[in-house]
C-alpha cells in the first residue's frame, strides 16, 4: 500500500509540468522563471527571451489561456502566484538564473499584487535566485509626485499594492531590478526601439509592450541593472490627456 500511495505521488506531481512542442521535459537549471508569462507583457518577455537563446520556464494558472506563447520551446510549472506552497515548488523545479514578474491582476483585488510578489521574492531568496526583475507601475512609491492626480484615488488600491510588492522585493535582499511603467499604447502597437530604462522617477512611462520586453532582456543577468528603480519611457510616445 505504501509503495502504491508513493507512485501515486509521483504520478501527481509529474502532471504539474507541461510542455510545448519539443520542449523540455521539465524546468532547467539556468532558465528564467517567468510569472505573467500569457498576458500581453508576459508573453511579449517569453518571445523575447526564446529569441535570443534563454531556456524560459513560465508559471501558469491550470486554466490559462497558452495561445500567445503557443509553440514556443518552454517548459511550465502550474499553480496558483496567490498559493505559497506552488510558488515554493515552481522555485525548487530548477537553479534559475532570474525570475520575471509581469503579473496582471486580471480579475483579483488590487491585494493581488502585495501577495504575489511576497511569495515570489520570498521563494527567489530562499533558493538563491541570482535576480528578480518586477514590471510595476509609476505613481507607485516616490514617483506618485508625477501621478495624475485625478487618477490617483480611483487608481490608489493598485499602486499602494504595487508598492507594498516592491517593498518585499527590496528587502527580500535578492538582486532586483524594478521597471516601472506609467501608459502602455495598445498590445498591437510595434515597439519603437527608442525606449530607454532611467533612474529619473520623475519620467512618465510611456512605452510600448514590446520595447519594455527588450528592456527586460538586456536587465537580464546585467549586474548594472542589479538593485535598481528604473522607469522605462519613451519620448516619443504621449500619454493620452486624461477626461
Amino acid at each position: 500500500m505504501l509503495r502504491f500511495l508513493s507512485v501515486l505521488a509521483l504520478a501527481l506531481a509529474a502532471l504539474t509540468w507541461t510542455t510545448g512542442a519539443h520542449a523540455q521535459t521539465k524546468p532547467a537549471d539556468g532558465s528564467v522563471l517567468v510569472f505573467g508569462a500569457t498576458g500581453q507583457l508576459g508573453s511579449d518577455i517569453v518571445h523575447a527571451l526564446v529569441k535570443a537563446g534563454h531556456s524560459v520556464t513560465v508559471f501558469v494558472r491550470p486554466s490559462a489561456d497558452m495561445k500567445r506563447i503557443a509553440g514556443l520551446n518552454v517548459a511550465s510549472v502550474q499553480g496558483d502566484v496567490l498559493n505559497a506552497d506552488d510558488v515554493a515548488r515552481a522555485f525548487k523545479a530548477a537553479k534559475y538564473k532570474a525570475a520575471v514578474d509581469a503579473l496582471a491582476r486580471g480579475t483579483a483585488g488590487p491585494e493581488f499584487y502585495d501577495t504575489s510578489e511576497r511569495n515570489i521574492s520570498k521563494w527567489a531568496k530562499e533558493t538563491g535566485v541570482s535576480q528578480v526583475i518586477l514590471h510595476s507601475s509609476v505613481g507607485a512609491g516616490k514617483s506618485k509626485a508625477i501621478y495624475p492626480p485625478q487618477m490617483w484615488e480611483r487608481m490608489k488600491p493598485t499602486l499602494l499594492a504595487k508598492e507594498a510588492g516592491e517593498n518585499h522585493l527590496i528587502a527580500s535582499g535578492v538582486p532586483y531590478t524594478v521597471i516601472r511603467n506609467g501608459y502602455l499604447p495598445p498590445s498591437s502597437t510595434p515597439a519603437t526601439g527608442k525606449a530607454k530604462l532611467y533612474e529619473d522617477e520623475t519620467k512618465p512611462g510611456n512605452v510600448t509592450r514590446a520595447d519594455l520586453a527588450t528592456l527586460t532582456l538586456q536587465c537580464i543577468g546585467n549586474t548594472a541593472c542589479f538593485n535598481k528603480i528604473y522607469h522605462a519611457d519613451d519620448e516619443t510616445i504621449q500619454r493620452p490627456q486624461p477626461r
